[in-house]
């Protein structure tokens, strides 16, 4: 079943120098169950893609065409009171960076339960600021949503969360606030979690531990996923289905397995490269040459050509279309792949 259904997306940010095409005419699919990755460079336009999802895009920007729908509901008709009920219920978020998205005046437990009040039927006031009730009547520890937040944090393996809850987040680790991030936003068991850069600044063993419970947390509760990452041995860890990404567009997907057995795009060939490989780490990396272009008014029809090193002429002047390049699902929009017939 369809979770997720994103169509000919378009999100834009007018500024003085021009229009910047940040997300530019993406389709995406989740089914339920799923954890779909969503990979590319820095400056790919990842988060803005996210951030429509949410509908949390921020001025000058705005989505001016396409679709979203979660199960089957058009969440760009939404109101903005709808849309605050259907965040951190049905659909959640975890952010790159847990110290921004944490307030440093709460305790960590109060903000995981003030989440739980906000989209979980408990018979818990949430006319007051969480704030303000910790000040006037501090944490009511024996409360419904008090003790689902202990319990989440029990869940992501936060040690004694009994007495971590009362802890201010910089009390916690870097880790642990990212485990936290992940309490609050699988505390009201949404459809879908976005998760966005969750383990960027951890280090090594950290972000395995992690993805591990990013895994069994989805299992325990039938959640959905989708990964952003510019880190490939990330998405090949967790991921069903991978969506590539580079200025502003979607160019290949496909299960991971096939991507990463045999990458067709001639960017996602780049993009694993460049990766380091434990399996030999000998091997000299391979760098894709230049940057992600700016994406004010774009003049040429594949984005990837400038950087390319089996550009022809056409690929400036013909924008492509997906192609089947492998099995069932496996798709790029390549000039240079695809039938034989096809190709330039």
């Amino acid at each position: 079943m369809t979770l997720l259904e994103i169509a000919d997306l378009h999100t834009q940010f007018r500024t003085k120098e021009g229009t910047v095409k940040a997300v530019d005419g993406v389709d995406i699919s989740i089914e339920s169950g799923q954890v779909v990755g969503l990979v590319g460079e820095s400056g790919s336009g990842k988060s803005v893609l996210a951030s429509s999802i949410m509908r949390i895009v921020e001025e000058p920007g705005e989505i001016t065409e396409g679709s979203i729908h979660l199960n089957g509901e058009d969440i760009l008709a939404k109101s903005d009171a709808e849309m605050q009920r259907l965040r951190g219920g049905r659909i959640s978020m975890v952010f790159q960076d847990p110290m921004h998205s944490l307030n440093p005046t709460l305790t960590v437990g109060e903000q995981i339960a003030e989440t739980v009040r906000l989209h979980q039927d408990v018979g818990e006031s949430v006319q007051l600021p969480a704030e303000i009730k910790r000040k006037l009547f501090g944490a009511a520890k024996n409360s419904v949503a008090w003790r689902k937040a202990v319990e989440m944090l029990e869940t992501v393996g936060i040690p004694d969360p009994d007495s971590r809850a009362n802890d201010f987040p910089h009390e916690f680790s870097g880790g642990m606030r990212q485990r936290a991030m992940i309490a609050m936003a699988l505390s009201c068991e949404p459809d879908l979690l976005i998760a966005d850069e969750p383990t960027t600044a951890l280090d090594v063993t950290i972000q395995a531990q992690i993805l591990e419970e990013l895994d069994l947390l989805l299992e325990a509760f039938d959640t959905s996923i989708l990964l952003i990452t510019h880190d490939l041995a990330v998405i090949a860890e967790v991921c069903d289905v991978v969506n590539v990404m580079y200025a502003g567009e979607i160019i290949e997907r496909a299960t991971a397995q096939v991507l990463f057995d045999d990458p067709q795009h001639p960017y996602t060939q780049g993009l694993i490269r460049s990766t380091p490989r434990i399996d030999n780490p000998r091997d000299d990396l391979q760098p894709i040459e230049g940057t992600v272009p700016d994406l004010i008014d774009i003049d040429y029809a594949c984005h990837f050509a400038p950087r390319c090193p089996e550009a022809k002429e056409a690929c400036y002047e013909v924008e492509p279309d997906f192609r089947n390049v492998g099995p069932a699902g496996h798709e790029a929009a390549c000039l240079r792949r695809g039938p034989e017939e096809d190709r330039i």
